[in-house]
């Protein structure tokens, strides 16, 4: 899914914006060699002044950068302090159910997921539950929940993307490949894709479909591409 940054308030002049948006990707470079600070607090545990909302976006920010380069535990780490101030705070629920998949905790990841789910917080729950069934192979409950999410989030081909896969693993060849067709047509660079969408269309009867997205391919990706979509198996 795609990640935006909320703007302060006040940013709305082009010179305040531009000073908020340097201050933020000043935050998210410092981030590659070091972790969030921790919040401030006095000798007895008690904090000194609570963080600006501005403040709080960043944090979500570096912690959202510590899961993409795989330091989940880190993560969780620091989202126990920033839920701790923000109990219902969707997009830290939302970094922890993701922190907890990444890290193997399953059962914890899908009471993260089953909550947003109750709060209606759609596409994250649904996609987060399709993803915990996914990693227990239970391929019709995973291909339900992406379905749910794909309705909710019609555009985003990282669900798109999931759910077609999904469909591919049950042997519903023809749904996958008009599932992964909208995913293609919407993101033509992604080699991931097209690999899944190569596999629907070949297992579907669209030889010639195919044959067009690989055409399309660098030249060093197109037999590879073909001989793992002939020889893939759900």
């Amino acid at each position: 899914m795609v990640d935006t940054a909320i703007m302060p308030r006040n940013a709305g002049h082009p010179s305040r914006r531009r000073r908020a948006l340097a201050g933020l990707c000043a935050a998210l470079a410092l981030a590659a060699c070091q972790t969030p600070p921790a919040v401030p607090r006095t000798a007895s545990g008690e904090q000194t002044m609570p963080p600006t909302r501005q403040e709080d976006q960043v944090f979500l920010a570096l912690i959202r950068g510590m899961n993409d380069k795989g330091q989940s535990q880190a993560a969780l780490a620091f989202l126990d302090d920033y839920l701790g101030r923000n109990p219902n705070d969707i997009e830290g629920l939302t970094l922890r159910g993701d922190a907890l998949l990444r890290t193997g905790q399953i059962d914890a990841a899908e009471a993260v997921y089953v909550d947003l789910d109750k709060r209606r917080v759609q596409p994250a729950a649904a996609f987060g539950l399709g993803q915990v069934r996914a990693k227990v192979n239970d391929w019709a409950g995973a291909s339900a929940q992406f379905a749910r999410a794909a309705q909710a989030a019609p555009t985003d081909t990282r669900i798109l993307n999931n759910y077609g896969f999904a469909l591919l693993k049950l042997q519903q060849y023809p749904k996958a490949y008009d599932v992964l067709a909208r995913a293609t047509q919407l993101s033509p660079d992604s080699q991931q894709i097209k690999t899944n969408f190569v596999i629907a269309a070949l297992n579907s009867g669209h030889e010639r479909e195919a044959q067009a997205v690989i055409a399309a391919m660098p030249a060093a990706e197109r037999d590879k591409t073909l001989s793992f979509a002939r020889s893939w198996k759900p």
